[in-house]
This record gives structure tokens, C-alpha cells and sequence, in this order.
């Protein structure tokens, strides 16, 4: 069963980085030679701060995004035992604030992909 899930995530994914490969202001996952993507989520990078505009508008729209991993050095733990205030890993923290994880999940039909691509090809646009 785990490869046929796979097969569906992947070719869910090859879908919408094509929907979305026009874009300028994002970056779309991508493997590196010799590895093989599962799709486990679709995270873009949207450039120019527009990362929570675009998360608002979609939101709006009834499209649920997401960004799963902040800084590990800017969680309460980090904080609280090392004195992280931010600054320190400025690459870190700059990339935290550009990336936003896209459904993708098995049953996403090209319906619901063209209504996703199509929203965020309306936000991005219009600036």
C-alpha cells in the first residue's frame, strides 16, 4: 500500500509545482540528484515577506497552509535555557519566515490542485 501512496503524493506534487513553476516570487520543492521525494508535505518558500499575507488570503479562501517547524532556537525551551532572543541564526530564521507547507495528501484531486494553484497565482499577481 505504502508505494502505491507514494505514487499518489508524487504525482499530486509533479501537478502542482507545475501549476505553480511560473511563479517568481516562490521557490517549489525540489530533490537533490540521486534522491527520491515523497511528498510528505509540499513546502514552498515565498519571497518579499509575503509568507502570512498569502497564508491570510488563502485561509480566506478555505485553503489550509501551514508552517510546521519553527526555530528550534527560538522555541520556550531554547529560550528559557540558552537565552536565544533571535539574531543568532539569521539564515535560519530568515528561511522560517519564507516557508509555508501547501496541502497535499493522497485523494487531492486536480480540481481542488487548480483551485490552490489558481488562488495563489490570483494573490501573488496582484503585488
Amino acid at each position: 500500500k505504502i508505494d502505491k501512496v507514494i505514487k499518489m503524493r508524487r504525482d499530486k506534487a509533479e501537478y502542482m509545482t507545475k501549476k505553480l513553476s511560473k511563479i517568481k516570487e516562490i521557490t517549489l520543492p525540489t530533490s537533490p540528484h540521486g534522491y527520491f521525494h515523497v511528498y510528505q508535505m509540499y513546502v514552498i518558500r515565498i519571497f518579499n515577506g509575503l509568507r502570512n499575507d498569502l497564508m491570510k488570503y488563502l485561509a480566506e479562501k478555505g485553503i489550509m497552509t501551514k508552517v510546521y517547524f519553527p526555530p528550534i532556537h527560538l522555541t520556550h525551551f531554547y529560550r528559557t535555557k540558552f537565552g536565544y532572543k533571535g539574531g543568532e541564526l539569521p539564515v535560519t530564521e530568515e528561511v522560517s519566515n519564507q516557508v509555508l507547507s501547501l496541502p497535499l495528501y493522497p485523494t487531492l484531486t486536480e480540481k481542488e490542485i487548480d483551485y490552490i494553484t489558481d488562488k495563489i497565482n490570483t494573490f501573488l499577481g496582484g503585488k
